[in-house]
């Protein structure tokens, strides 16, 4: 297959770290240059040296950037100087990401509020910033990350699927509206992946999750990544990491209602196993 990569401008956010930066490691070693929004800046910092250190000799750059995706003002400043000083994104990856599981009843409604600023908000903010200097060329490719949990509501992730299922209809719009113009758009809904971020989450799971997800190890963050780098160089839309992750979305999109009584028994049955009276995680 042509490496669709080489000689190319690609935007990641949340690109320091967990899926966004194995993406952008595959990217740089496919002679991509690199734009990465993040808002640590040590991490960002680490990322430029890891990635500069295996320099493989081609004309390539790394640029960072420390920018809140939550915040549209710092994005759309950011988008402007990177449009003026560097060009315009052949590719922009909206990875940036959190979660914050646990009972509803018991998450704060700033779990709510911060988890669809940056999930949702932040994959809106970036593509708006864009995306006039997109049309313009008529040109490039975004490729927002939802997740299984944006297709399969998730025990204990009402603030995380919620968001997720918010991009999940704000792409599916997004490419209705683009392809006429020329953008290409896709959409990733990995599973359970092993990145800090699931790492930070798990304390926070409720007991009925961890046995709903039953014996499945998360898929590593560098297989991820290769799916979608794959998926995107063949343009197609719906990109989903893992064959386990496929059987689910399959299951999900095909089965319709049919979906929710299994999902009622499988709910019953954890609860049964889990054994524990509910205690407050916050």
């Amino acid at each position: 297959m042509k490496n669709i990569y080489q000689d190319k401008l690609a935007l990641i956010t949340g690109g320091s770290s967990g899926i966004g930066f194995e993406v952008v490691k595959n990217l740089y070693k496919q002679g991509c240059s690199i734009i990465i929004l993040a808002r640590n800046k040590e991490k960002l910092d680490l990322a430029k040296t890891t990635l500069t250190s295996q320099n493989s000799g081609l004309d390539q750059h790394v640029w960072t950037y420390s920018v809140d995706v939550a915040d549209f003002v710092a994005v759309q400043m950011a988008a402007d100087e990177i449009i003026a000083t560097i060009g315009v994104p052949d590719f922009i990856f909206n990875c940036a990401g959190v979660a914050r599981p646990g009972y509803v009843e018991e998450l704060p409604i700033e779990v709510y509020k911060w988890t669809m600023d940056i999930d949702y908000h932040g994959t809106v903010h970036v593509t708006k910033a864009f995306l006039p200097a997109l049309i313009k060329r008529g040109s490039g490719h975004i490729i927002n990350i939802s997740s299984l949990a944006g297709v399969i509501g998730v025990f204990g992730y009402t603030a995380y699927s919620g968001a997720k299922f918010a991009v999940r209809g704000f792409t599916d719009t997004l490419r209705a509206e683009l392809k006429p113009k020329g953008i290409q758009v896709s959409i990733v809904f990995p599973p359970d992946t092993d990145t800090p971020q699931l790492t930070w989450e798990s304390q926070y799971k409720p007991p009925e999750t961890a046995i709903l997800a039953g014996s499945d190890k998360p898929l590593h963050a560098a297989d991820v990544a290769k799916t979608i780098l794959k998926d995107v160089a063949r343009n197609k839309y719906v990109i989903v990491p893992g064959s386990n992750a496929k059987l689910m979305y399959n299951l999900a999109t095909h089965l319709g209602g049919s979906m929710y009584p299994i999902m009622d028994i499988l709910v019953k049955d954890a609860i049964i196993k889990s054994n524990t009276t509910r205690k407050p995680t916050i």
